[in-house]
């Protein structure tokens, strides 16, 4: 049975704040001497939802033939507790962003709030996955869904829970919405613009908590109390396709970014008297967030920049301030990154995973292993440091807390390819037996 007072807690999508950053127990970070080993592995379903953590336990959504399924494991050894099974099969209609779910489930205490990517927006009891209240926002609100489908993971704010419903149609102009987080009844809507894939937060800019939207044609802050827009500044992405959340900076400035050639940019909140303005500082091309989102530390940024073909994005790190790189590393694809502890924990696109330490000085990796199979473009999760990975076949828990067990291989390259060819070449050496990479993520207990 799941322990319900186990202390790891990551509560939605890239952790407490959305801001990808990990502020848990220590982790250690010799994986170049130790690599992290697996404490276990589980088969999943297709999408591409992070994992949420609470209370012994793990959440996600996916797709299997039966429909969208939010699934509930336990956090020692992955094993399933419940599932929840709604009618639910997305492919976008160009086939290019894959099958299933993309957001990730919001936990608040003891309840779950997940959305699919056909708009289905559940409330579960967290401990048992029954519905407290459901509804489709698209029929309940008359808008219509993305081209990729709906990729924004609800957020709690006190007794709101904010959710954005996709593109304006017809006579709907409303696609922002705060509901009751017990009901679901609507507390406010506003009419905002077209809503784009990131995830709305709360933050404090220029003296007012308020909500942050990235929507599909400019960056906004609205009022929490009614939905009012407070300010809002032009950002264009080819197809409205912002995605990468924003970063709050300090307490008047946000960094944004998008791919598709856009670039990236330095937005200045100010308040006069009752009225609130913005402005962009500066704006250039050092990095390109296409699908990925940054990490700020120390007043760098750390992301990566999107290249010029659909597998290349390189990391960067650039002045927040000035937005004057520093220095462009090597190519981890179109994966995603997290901050722990001054280091970057990177989930590479091909499955990969690889640390770096965040520095402005130079781009130094400390190791590079292979984890999942194929293409990743989950987030990971990182609570009370255990680390978790999943795609859209697996999902893998490492223990890198200080005097855990170490994997047997240590494998520091810059290339997938290169990398498959050296783990392969270590296996038949030692005899091992082993064909292809699964033996690095043979399941295992604790």
């Amino acid at each position: 049975k799941p322990n319900p007072g186990n202390p790891a807690h990551w509560p939605g999508y890239r952790g407490a704040r959305r801001d990808g950053v990990y502020n848990g127990p220590a982790i250690r970070t010799d994986w170049n001497t130790a690599p992290p080993k697996p404490a276990w592995t589980t088969q999943v379903g297709g999408g591409h939802a992070s994992m949420t953590v609470a209370r012994g336990r793990l959440f996600t959504l996916e797709q299997w033939a039966e429909g969208e399924v939010v699934t509930c494991y336990n956090l020692v050894d992955g094993r399933g507790l419940w599932r929840r099974t709604y009618a639910g099969k997305f492919n976008d209609k160009s086939a290019m962003g894959g099958v299933g779910p993309r957001a990730t489930p919001t936990y608040d205490d003891g309840r779950l709030y997940t959305i699919g990517a056909e708009g289905q927006l559940h409330c579960l009891n967290a401990d048992t996955g029954k519905v407290i209240w459901h509804k489709n926002i698209y029929v309940a609100f008359g808008t219509r869904n993305l081209p990729f489908g709906t990729c924004a993971s609800p957020w709690v704010a006190g007794e709101k829970l904010i959710i954005t419903a996709g593109a304006r149609a017809g006579s709907a102009k409303h696609t922002v919405f705060a509901l009751d987080k017990m009901t679901g009844e609507v507390l406010w809507r506003s009419a905002a613009e077209n809503q784009a894939y990131m995830s709305p937060f709360t933050t404090t800019l220029a003296g007012r908590e308020q909500i942050l939207l990235c929507a599909g044609r400019a960056i906004q802050g609205l009022s929490l109390e009614d939905g009012k827009i407070l300010w809002s500044v032009k950002w264009t992405v080819s197809y409205d396709n912002n995605i990468a959340q924003p970063i709050v900076v300090d307490d008047t400035h946000i960094f944004i970014s998008a791919g598709y050639g856009a670039g990236c940019g330095l937005i200045e909140i100010k308040k006069t008297a009752d009225q609130f303005s913005a402005n962009l500082v500066w704006e250039n091309k050092n990095l390109k967030n296409k699908f990925t989102s940054s990490v700020l530390h120390e007043g760098y940024l750390y992301g990566l920049d999107d290249g010029n073909s659909d597998n290349a994005a390189y990391l960067v790190c650039i002045n927040a301030q000035t937005g004057e790189e520093k220095w462009r590393g090597e190519n981890y694809g179109h994966g995603q990154i997290l901050l722990a502890q001054s280091h970057l924990i990177i989930q590479c696109e091909n499955g990969d995973l690889a640390l770096a330490k965040a520095t402005p000085e130079s781009h130094q990796q400390i190791a590079r292993l292979p984890a999942l199979p194929g293409k990743t473009w989950n987030n990971p999760a990182l609570a009370n440091g255990r680390l978790y990975l999943r795609n859209d076949q697996k999902i893998i828990c490492y223990d890198i807390r200080p005097g855990s067990a170490a994997g047997s291989v240590t494998l520091n390259t810059s290339t997938g390819e290169a990398l498959s060819v050296l783990a392969a070449a270590f296996l038949l050496l030692n005899g091992l037996g082993c064909i292809g990479l699964g033996c690095f993520v043979r399941p295992t207990s604790e």
